[in-house]
């Protein structure tokens, strides 16, 4: 009985250290989430990104790219994408409209957008294969990115108002061009899912323009 106080008052000091630290969840989760992603993730990452050092261009080379209105621009999972993943969609004016946690929406110079990443992240640019859907992409998230109200992991594909990344590009080429770039059979039938980001990376509907690092 005595052994069950001890280990009891223990929790207690401990869960009373933690509320006097207040110690915000968003750190807790970073933490725990940052272990697996090198425990279960890293390795494979490091040993992938050997494999394609042949292929992958500095981050100057994507500078010089010729980018259109429309083009999409993907981080695959990492520290600076909270191991989710993050992307954005190019403009009519040349800037990188993104929904972000800190937003709820950002339209950075493409300088100001590769500074939000870390050292080491890579980027993969994408550009859709049907002629006039990039700029109507575009113009798209020029018209709606306002709307944007709320950064949500929600199902209503449909839902401007609450947004994340990936959909927010998915409802871009969507509602213009009818092109749906969940890339599930009978997706295009659906309104409720998630639109991860490698999801949008394996569209047939994208041609990869380049492979960066940083």
């Amino acid at each position: 009985m005595n052994h069950f106080r001890d280990i009891t008052s223990s929790v207690r000091q401990w869960y009373g250290h933690l509320m006097n630290k207040r110690i915000p969840y968003a750190k807790i989760y970073l933490k725990s989430a940052g272990m697996l992603h090198r425990l279960l993730v890293e390795g494979r990452r490091k040993r992938a990104a050997a494999r394609r050092a042949d292929r992958d261009q500095p981050l100057a080379a994507l500078m010089d790219l010729a980018l259109e209105p429309g083009d999409i621009i993907y981080t695959p999972s990492s520290e600076s994408t909270y191991y989710a993943g993050h992307m954005g969609i190019i403009g009519l004016d040349g800037k990188v409209y993104h929904v972000h946690p800190y937003g709820p929406v950002f339209a950075d110079s493409i300088d100001g957008y590769l500074t939000r990443f870390y050292e080491g992240d890579r980027f993969i640019v994408f550009r859709s294969r049907l002629s006039q859907a990039g700029q109507k992409a575009a113009e798209w998230v020029q018209t709606h990115y306002k709307q944007v109200k709320h950064y949500r992991l929600q199902t209503n594909l449909l839902s401007i108002e609450r947004n994340y990344c990936s959909k927010f590009v998915y409802q871009a080429y969507r509602f213009t061009s009818g092109i749906d770039l969940w890339s599930r059979k009978f997706a295009g039938s659906l309104t409720q899912g998630y639109i991860y980001p490698f999801r949008i990376e394996r569209s047939p509907d994208l041609d990869v323009l380049g492979t960066f690092y940083k």
